[in-house]
């Protein structure tokens, strides 16, 4: 015999209800997760954050060469929210500038320190969800050091970090003013996405000492501070992939480089 009319409305709300929470629960594991503990504490010996251990420099820029593609509109016409008056946001994948300058290119050295271990800096960073994208697009950080996640819009996103060697985590943020704060332990790139806003991606560059930067608008970058001695240093750019160059300094020495990139031919 059928349920009564009544009856499958019930059964059909108490339903939506429970799938509601289940969703809650699992974009964020947020409410359903504590939050991590605090970094642990440097291991003894390692050399103090903003504490000077040499006075040469690498500096330089990071340029396109050629014509670089147009940035694509992003349409966000599925969250009334997002509605920008003044027009469509724009990729923020390959950003070009009217000279050549190649913006969010993480350069950072990857050998040349030797075995020194750095303290992270116990100030925190932001990576905000701000008209509907992440804000920077991407941030450069130290092992260890903790990124403050937040949210400025007046609605529902999520924070989903996707690492190879970094544990992974999904935390709710609903609503404005909500943050959260986490911190990665090892170096590497890792993915940070919105579930609910499939347009909205980022990234968060790691490295276990302080000799990073992300070019701004420009494309120029500084890695000062460092001491005598020869070092690789690598450009990494999402579209256009990674190079690297050996550079030898003397103490108090600035020594200027360039990265040039280009669009890489399809396979």
């Amino acid at each position: 015999m059928p349920s009564p009319p009544g009856d499958s409305i019930a059964g059909h709300a108490r339903r939506a209800v429970a799938s509601a929470a289940l969703l809650s629960c699992l974009l964020a594991l947020s409410g359903c997760a504590r939050e991590p503990a605090a970094p642990p504490s440097p291991p003894p010996g390692a050399i103090p954050a903003g504490q000077s251990i040499g006075s040469a420099a690498i500096e330089g820029r990071a340029v396109f060469e050629g014509t670089p593609p147009p940035r694509r509109p992003i349409r966000m016409s599925s969250e009334g929210a997002c509605h920008r008056p003044s027009g469509d946001a724009l990729s923020e994948d390959l950003i070009v500038a009217p000279d050549g300058g190649l913006k969010n290119v993480y350069v950072h050295v990857t050998s040349g320190l030797g075995d020194r271990v750095f303290a992270p800096p116990a100030t925190r960073v932001i990576m905000d969800q701000a008209g509907c994208l992440f804000v920077p697009h991407l941030l450069d950080v130290q092992a260890n050091q903790v990124i403050e996640f937040a949210n400025s819009d007046p609605i529902v996103h999520n924070v989903r970090a996707i690492g190879e060697k970094n544990p992974v985590f999904n935390v709710s943020m609903p609503g404005k003013g909500r943050t959260v704060r986490r911190y990665f332990p090892i170096a590497e790139i890792v993915k940070i996405r919105c579930d609910i806003h499939a347009w909205m991606s980022a990234l968060v560059a790691v490295e276990a000492h302080p000799f990073h930067r992300v070019t701004g608008g420009d494309g120029s970058f500084a890695l000062g501070g460092l001491p005598a001695g020869e070092y690789v240093v690598e450009a990494w750019h999402e579209k256009l992939g990674a190079q690297q160059q050996t550079v030898s300094i003397a103490e108090g020495e600035t020594r200027t480089i360039t990265f040039t990139f280009r669009v890489r031919p399809a396979p």
